[in-house]
């Protein structure tokens, strides 16, 4: 039965009690008979008609606990006429609220089954010990890509078991194999070839039955892929564009990036999709223009830099889409980390998150491999570009960022204080101050072993953790400092990857729906984004060919005079205080709620003998374990400070295990929540440790930790 409300009701929270119908929208304007996609849909928004959007009932309800999602979770949006009867030429899209987080497959074609792991697994060795053979689907911590079987098999479990229930695909990157066999180096011939092989095969991965003579824009799974360090020749080195490299790379994704953002596309492979249609954008970021490896980028701060030109894009896109009313996820391959990023680059992206948390909703990035998630302070990252401008004498400019500090004055950073248990941890003073502690000149980890096995093992990566616990979760402010909901919080969040540098894993993340084209829409017209590009593409000419004449500067007076923070975008306006905050921080449209982590134990497959691969559910993180009600900001702030309570750095009482350690334990089952709470922390860190390895128990092995 299709309800129909007065027009002064038609929203979402005024359902009626077991109702099907969640919301009848009209709209007015010119006919919508010729509608028959999403995207039309979208337009018809601002044309006549009616959107009604329903509940979906799954049939399969079992299946969806199976694989750890939540049933009845998707909702139908349909276009009728006035009477309430559907367009015969349109079509229902359904929109599941979940989308898929996949990165770092690394396929690997010379990868071989039983060759030795100590060459890279790409030759055999009639001398290897049995534990030094390779496996059909890899071996964890072998420091071998991934075979193409795994490549392959994951990739077609997920369309068997998930490809129906998302709408859309965060792919950030490393589809080739890592440049580390001296007897076999990568051809930048090979590298793109490779490139096109996977986003061909993820192209058919994603495809519904019947899509195939549809335009790949149209097709109703978005993706939406990023560039990954090891995606480029030579590996992590990226020159801004036009290049060859960038007009290759628009080649090979030209099914997933809009053909009117080509030209800026062509400047540095960044671009945005647009994945619920006028409504949710995800944005593909360029991280290699942040990334410390990459040796033609130096900071983010001058004009010439690749990494300023992004923030150059990112304001002009960031400024549109808010004006657009959209959403927007960020993703990317390198995560916005101090141990990854200068430290310019990292307080322009803290900032960016901050100013515009109306509209972006969080950060998915991969690289690392390991499963967890860094805060990134906006206080810091504003005092630091503040002591910048002060550095250069712009003492004016510094007084004008008028930030909001949430009552964490610079002069009291080294004073006690009654915020919840802070009072433990010296805070650091910005975020150069926290490079400096955290020792970011040389963080390279080192540590000589005797065993072939583990040779080419991560290394020191339990110790990394632990760093991001003592030096970044353990300063988490409570509510008086952080904001009423975390705001001055955002987070990145990195996901387990495919590659068997443990086990492999990715993830599927459930958002709100609910509310999915409601009659508090606004339904302003806006120009065609060919015509902003071309606006857009105009500006960063400009900025272009001023970067050029002030290259030839003689002196830092003649900087110094033209610089004035109105002319640089790259820093970003603070958000004005009558916008409200969006679907990151306050439970909206769009807003996280959950998401389940998928792995494949390849250990058992190995013993098992099984020729098929079979992921299951790693965890949800609203599990017994973590315990979250929703994955907003301020859900995070509270899994990070339970977390950070397992710190030394706290003054609680040390458990200590049988060999002296504070972290983990032989027998940890034994530890019990009752009695102390530093008991429940430490088991709560060694639980998350064990999820950041993809349960592969890395944590228990010598070369985890640095020497």
């Amino acid at each position: 039965m299709i309800m129909k409300f007065p027009k002064s009701h038609l929203v979402l929270n005024n359902i009626v009690p077991f109702a099907i119908t969640l919301a009848v929208i009209f709209i007015c304007g010119v006919t919508i008979s010729q509608i028959s996609s999403e995207t039309d849909i979208a337009n018809a928004y601002n044309e006549r008609g009616i959107i009604t959007v329903t509940k979906v009932s799954d049939d399969d309800e079992d299946e969806y606990l199976r694989l750890g999602l939540t049933p009845n979770h998707s909702v139908r949006v349909r276009l009728t006429d006035i009477n309430g009867n559907a367009i015969r030429e349109s079509k229902d899209v359904v929109y599941h609220g979940r989308f898929l987080h996949i990165t770092d497959m690394h396929p690997d074609l010379l990868n071989k089954l039983n060759s030795s792991i100590v060459r890279k697994c790409h030759k055999r060795d009639p001398k290897a010990l049995p534990d030094e053979l390779s496996h059909k689907f890899g071996d964890s911590m072998s420091g071998c890509d991934s075979p193409i079987y795994l490549y392959e098999d994951t990739l077609a479990w997920i369309r068997e078991n998930l490809k129906d229930k998302i709408d859309f695909v965060i792919w950030t990157g490393d589809n080739v194999r890592h440049d580390n066999d001296r007897s076999n180096p990568r051809l930048e011939s090979d590298i793109f070839s490779m490139n096109q092989k996977v986003a061909d095969r993820m192209e058919t991965t994603f495809m519904d039955d019947g899509e195939e003579e549809k335009m790949p824009q149209e097709r109703r799974v978005k993706i939406v892929p990023s560039l990954g360090n090891n995606d480029v020749y030579p590996h992590n080195l990226v020159a801004p564009g036009p290049t060859l490299q960038t007009r290759e790379m628009y080649k090979i994704w030209r099914s997933f990036v809009p053909a009117e953002q080509m030209h800026t596309f062509d400047r540095g492979i960044y671009y945005f999709r647009e994945v619920i249609p006028g409504k949710l954008a995800v944005l593909s970021i360029n991280t290699l223009y942040f990334f410390k490896s990459n040796p033609l980028n130096d900071n983010c701060d001058g004009r010439k830099q690749p990494g300023y030109k992004l923030f150059e894009w990112l304001s002009i896109t960031l400024k549109e889409l808010r004006r657009r009313h959209m959403k927007v996820w960020l993703s990317g391959h390198v995560p916005p980390i101090p141990k990854n990023l200068h430290y310019s680059c990292y307080t322009k992206m803290a900032v960016w998150m901050h100013e515009y948390r109306d509209i972006i909703i969080g950060g998915v990035w991969g690289h690392m491999n390991t499963d967890h998630f860094v805060p990134l302070d906006s206080v810091k990252a504003w005092r630091s570009i503040r002591n910048r401008l002060n550095a250069m004498g712009l003492e004016d400019d510094a007084k004008s960022l008028n930030f909001e500090t949430y009552g964490d004055e610079e002069e009291n950073i080294f004073a006690k204080n009654a915020d919840n248990d802070d009072e433990d941890v010296k805070d650091f003073r910005d975020d150069i101050d926290m490079y400096r502690a955290m020792g970011l000149l040389d963080d390279d980890f080192g540590v000589n072993r005797k065993s072939k096995r583990y040779d080419s093992a991560p290394v020191g990566k339990v110790t990394y953790l632990n760093s991001i616990r003592d030096d970044l979760l353990v300063r988490i402010k409570g509510k008086k400092k952080a904001g009423q909901h975390g705001e001055r919080y955002s987070f990145a969040h990195v996901s387990a990857s495919v590659i068997p540098t443990y086990n492999p894993g990715f993830r599927v993340w459930e958002y709100n729906v609910t509310d999915l084209f409601s009659n508090n829409d606004n339904h302003e017209i806006f120009e065609g984004w060919d015509e902003f590009f071309a606006r857009a593409n105009k500006i960063l000419d400009q900025s272009d060919e001023l970067a050029d004449s002030l290259q030839i500067a003689e002196n830092f007076t003649a900087n110094k005079q033209y610089y004035t923070l109105k002319k640089d975008i790259t820093i970003p306006p603070v958000m004005p205080s009558d916008i409200d905050l969006g679907p990151g921080y306050v439970n909206q449209l769009f807003s996280p709620e959950r998401y389940t982590q998928y792995y494949a134990d390849l250990n058992k497959l190995q013993k098992s003998g099984d020729q098929k691969i079979s992921f299951g559910v790693q965890y949800s993180t609203d599990d017994d374990v973590y315990n979250m009600t929703g994955l907003l900001v301020e859900d995070w702030i509270k899994l990070a400070r339970r977390l950070s309570k397992s710190s030394p750095l706290k003054k609680n009482k040390e458990i200590k295990g049988k060999n002296g350690d504070t972290t983990f334990y032989e027998d940890h089952d034994k530890l019990t929540e009752s009695g102390d709470g530093n008991v429940a922390a430490l088991r709560l860190w060694q639980k998350f440790i064990d999820r950041a390895f993809i349960s592969t128990g890395y944590q228990h092995y010598p070369f985890s930790t640095q020497n």
